[in-house]
């Protein structure tokens, strides 16, 4: 099965970066696939396909990381692009206050995990939600975009399992972590 571990994020939030974000780029930024809102999570890491006999350790190892964190408020700052918006294959809306807690969750997450031999990402952690992709990097301008100042609580990480369907993939929460 294809999982990855993520901080699920309200709807009514992914529904406000909708209507405030998405929306007011959507008729500005052709060539980009928007990923649908409901789909929306910060991930923290991807684990790949994985033999269903190894999700016991998974969730131990998950639980461990998470029996080390409090709750913790997030909220987005920055609308960016990866690799950069000069050229970007992503375009992302980014956390700003929240950031170094959800910078120390993921490093706990990828620490557990790879002592289950799970590869370490290599490169900084940038917590993110995928507003679009671009099948080829393009040059785009970005108008003034106002990111919603909501605050939402971190206080759990999730468990998904990733189904890959033609008209996108579909995630499901197979295990909650709560901190402590």
């Amino acid at each position: 099965m294809r999982l990855f571990v993520a901080i699920d994020v309200p709807q009514t939030l992914k529904d406000v970066i909708e209507g405030e974000i998405v929306e007011t780029l959507r008729d500005r930024i052709g060539g980009a696939k928007w990923t649908r809102p409901e789909s929306r999570h910060l991930t923290l890491k991807f684990l790949g396909n994985v033999a269903d006999d190894r999700v016991e350790e998974i969730v131990a190892a998950l639980r461990t990381a998470a029996a080390r964190h409090s709750t913790f408020s997030a909220s987005f700052s920055d609308v960016g692009g990866f690799p950069n918006l000069r050229r970007p294959r992503v375009l992302w809306v980014g956390i700003g206050e929240g950031a170094e807690p959800m910078a120390h969750l993921a490093a706990d997450v990828e620490h557990e995990l790879e002592g289950l031999g799970f590869p370490e990402e290599g490169r900084p952690f940038r917590g993110h939600f995928t507003l679009a992709r671009f099948p080829r990097p393009r040059v785009i301008e970005l108008p003034d975009i106002d990111v919603p100042p909501a605050a939402f609580d971190v206080e759990e990480v999730v468990l998904f399992q990733s189904r890959l369907h033609p008209k996108g993939a579909q995630y499901t929460a197979l295990e909650r972590f709560r901190f402590t």
